[in-house]
């Protein structure tokens, strides 16, 4: 009698403890990664920067990788956040900020540590730990006036189809910089405003809701983040990426 109470107290201990954590605006919860006996710095330090090609990479394609890699490794429901630019004058003396000129969105990696959200960005050499959301916003859009998207908010959301920077001034206040957090299955940010809006960019109905990574986008997310322009042109790792995805 007593080991069956003392299994139930150690049960209840567990759960209590347990901190997964219900993704806003989608019906997708995000695994403590405690409960899976991992830290966000362990995490952050078995990053795949070998076989993806940090430096040549496109962010939606490495991300979609490494939140298939944690959800192969190690079981884990993950999530990302899509960080939306506005135009924006440089920093005095900040540096690398050479993606400014070019980059209208960066995505990347988020997971739940004790019910706290974490950024892990292995794609630069300069970022050499786990950020807090504001952390990594203050990073790469220097700004802590980023607003958070909302799924009802079809203004901003259309905003995505048009692949440019974002205005500052909209119906909803004079902001920097604008994010969305998201589930790990949602690669780039054309899905991500189909799977809110429930239409592609011409006004189809498309609703994309998947609890699983589609194989599809995997392998070619594989084939862009691990070779370069000449090399996916003479189907280099195809084969490695067919495996990678179990094709």
């Amino acid at each position: 009698m007593k080991s069956i109470a003392f299994f139930i107290l150690v049960l209840f201990s567990l759960v209590a403890t347990s901190a997964d954590m219900k993704l806003a605006d989608y019906d997708w919860t995000l695994t403590d990664i405690t409960t899976r006996g991992l830290n966000k710095e362990t995490l952050f330090s078995r990053m795949d920067r070998d076989f993806i090609k940090t430096k040549s990479s496109i962010c939606s394609n490495r991300a979609l990788m490494w939140a298939n890699d944690f959800k192969r490794k190690y079981n884990l429901d993950t999530a990302k956040v899509f960080l939306f630019f506005t135009k924006e004058e440089k920093p005095e003396g900040e540096l690398n900020i050479s993606f400014r000129r070019t980059w209208w969105y960066h995505v990347a990696p988020i997971v739940n540590e004790n019910n706290n959200l974490w950024v892990l960005d292995a794609g630069f050499a300069y970022i050499k730990s786990p950020y807090t959301l504001e952390q990594w916003t203050d990073k790469f859009a220097f700004s802590k006036n980023c607003k958070e998207i909302k799924s009802n908010e079809n203004e901003l959301v259309e905003l995505i189809f048009r692949e440019k920077t974002f205005p500052r001034n909209t119906s909803y206040g004079h902001h920097t910089c604008y994010y969305k957090i998201v589930p790990h299955t949602i690669w780039t940010p054309e899905v991500l405003a189909q799977n809110i809006l429930g239409v592609n960019a011409s006004g189809t109905p498309v609703r994309v809701v998947r609890p699983e990574i589609e194989k599809g986008e995997l392998f070619q997310a594989c084939i862009e983040a691990t070779a370069g322009k000449l090399g996916r042109a003479l189907g280099a790792n195809k084969k490695q990426c067919e495996e990678y995805v179990n094709l």
